[in-house]
């Protein structure tokens, strides 16, 4: 299992600068904009890019495919269905696996999911 077009990574500074505009217009993805402000304080390796609001984060190099991705979904998401006021984080891949918190937990179940899965960790603590 997997994705099987190629993987093409974003500048992370042009991600965050996408989930702020669309935070300062609609508050639900402000948890998104949280995730990615970590990522760019955190020093990793990490490599992201999105897809409909989603956020869809490799580790490095860029994965030949198939590939598996942690993918951050919201309320908006068309390809999950989350509530509101809920963030659901899942790997994509042959042992996908998913978990739906609310928005305050966003943050580190991203890192803790990352961690389990590309066994990578963000320089700095995470809260």
């Amino acid at each position: 299992m997997g994705w099987l077009y190629p993987f093409r990574s974003r500048p992370w500074a042009e991600i965050a600068a996408e989930f702020h505009r669309l935070a300062d217009a609609r508050p639900a993805y402000r948890p998104m904009a949280e995730i990615v402000d970590s990522v760019l304080g955190s020093g990793t390796v990490l490599l992201g890019t999105t897809s409909l609001g989603d956020l869809i984060v490799v580790d490095r190099p860029v994965p030949r495919a198939p590939w598996g991705a942690v993918v951050v979904s919201g309320p908006w998401s068309r390809r999950a269905a989350v509530a509101p006021g809920r963030v659901r984080v899942e790997h994509v891949g042959a042992d996908g696996e998913s978990d739906e918190r609310p928005v305050a937990e966003a943050v580190p179940l991203f890192w803790c999911f990352v961690t389990r899965k590309f066994g990578v960790m963000p320089a700095a603590q995470v809260s």
